[in-house]
């Protein structure tokens, strides 16, 4: 009878040509390995008590095996010993390796008929190795990242989701309120408001990402609606009402902007825009000294705001920015407000201004102010001078500047039309 040495191929010939492994990917390791799993883990189907056990099994193997081509990642541990260490019996064990094999596809089963696993290696170096192979995950990788990259995509299109819900729920309990004690008696706000009332308070209604987009279609037709009211009641009183008031205006005049006097036109687009390249920014950058000439302010502010057409404001935009304001303007004649909204919305994660800077910025200063000073701060990220390198942090600055009284959105927006000849 041969012995086990004399039972494995010694040909040199054949240890040359021996197989190759997988290996993990790029610089992935064994650890990076294992935070991808705990990510997909709920998303692919496996429950937290056979997640525990893949970590466990992965843990008994040898970190430089999965990086090394001419080895297998291989756990050469007892079901008795891995069941010792989650505190499970043998049997759980055995049916967790069956799934992990047989239905994740995550391990080769290569063991001894009575189920012993080893690693042998002999003194001319030959290794003879059986246990659970983790080949078959290793070639499952590069699927693994593309189910993450889909989890991230749906959080971050999810989060998008809920703030242009909540922004656009806003902006029809505005019209509501606004419209509904003088005009008592019109169905058609009867009707929005039934809808606005139908909606549920928390998002959490919404279990599956279709859910939460059939309500952000429906709130976005309620606030398309609630904008044709504000037209189509304004014209019929023969008079705008003080809600009703023009386009920008209604973006730009108190009580979203305080217009400082004695400050010209250029000092507030650099106080705002341009000089705030860094967070907090410099009191000195604040004060803003970008041009010495006379100028009555108030009158520049108001011819500026007769001219300010939407049109106007959505070239002033960045390109990226346009690119999201044309889509969501649709088959519309001109963008509006909540157009500019949604689209601030969008250029959130690609500006790196994260969750609590606009929630912040939008408790303080409302949805459109909101929306002009992300324009503002994502037009001004190539400014000859002081581009922004910190969005984010300019946000909050002009978040603290409004709450102080100080922040003039209506001289940013001048400075940029004059830069960009508009």
């Amino acid at each position: 009878m041969l012995s086990l040495k004399q039972s494995i191929n010694t040909d040199p010939q054949d240890i040359e040509d021996q197989p190759s492994f997988p290996i993990l990917p790029g610089s992935m390791q064994r650890g990076v390995l294992e935070g991808l799993i705990l990510d997909v883990s709920k998303h692919i189907g496996m429950s937290d008590s056979l997640l525990k056990s893949l970590l466990a099994m992965m843990r008994e193997t040898r970190p430089s095996d999965w990086t090394d081509p001419l080895k297998e990642p291989t756990c050469f541990a007892m079901q008795c010993n891995i069941a010792f260490v989650l505190g499970k019996d043998a049997r759980s064990v055995r049916r967790d390796e069956a799934a992990l094999e047989n239905r994740f596809r995550f391990l080769r089963k290569n063991v001894a008929g009575n189920g012993s696993r080893c690693r042998l290696i002999f003194a001319d170096g030959i290794e003879f190795s059986q246990g659970l192979s983790f080949s078959p995950l290793v070639e499952r990788v590069p699927e693994l990242l593309e189910i993450r990259e889909k989890i991230r995509f749906e959080r971050q299109h999810s989060t998008r989701l809920k703030r242009k819900c909540s922004a656009l729920r806003r902006n029809v309990k505005k019209a509501l309120m606004d419209l509904q004690s003088v005009h008592p008696e019109n169905v058609e706000l009867d009707s929005l408001a039934t809808s606005y009332l139908s909606w549920p308070r928390r998002f959490g209604a919404f279990k599956s990402l279709e859910a939460l987009e059939a309500h952000y279609a429906e709130v976005l037709a309620a606030s398309e609606i609630a904008d044709q009211l504000r037209l189509v009641l304004a014209n019929m009183s023969g008079q705008p009402d003080a809600s009703v008031r023009p386009y920008i205006q209604d973006t730009t005049e108190d009580p979203f902007v305080i217009c400082n006097a004695g400050m010209s036109e250029n000092s507030n687009y650099r106080s705002e825009a341009s000089a705030n390249s860094r967070a907090p920014a410099e009191p000195e950058a604040l004060a803003g000294r970008e041009s010495k000439r006379e100028t009555s302010s108030g009158d520049h502010h108001s011819k500026f705001m007769e001219n300010l057409s939407p049109q106007r404001l959505f070239w002033l935009s960045s390109e990226e920015m346009r690119f999201y304001i044309t889509h969501h303007q649709g088959t519309k004649a001109a963008p509006s407000a909540m157009d500019f909204v949604q689209a601030s919305i969008d250029r959130l994660g690609e500006l790196g201004i994260n969750r609590s800077a606009y929630l912040a910025a939008q408790e303080q200063m409302g949805d459109m102010a909101t929306a002009l000073c992300i324009m503002i701060i994502d037009r001004n990220r190539f400014h000859p001078e002081t581009p922004i390198r910190n969005p984010g942090g300019v946000l909050r600055a002009m978040t603290r500047r409004h709450a102080a009284g100080m922040l003039n959105i209506v001289g940013s927006l001048i400075g940029l039309s004059e830069r960009f000849k508009l």
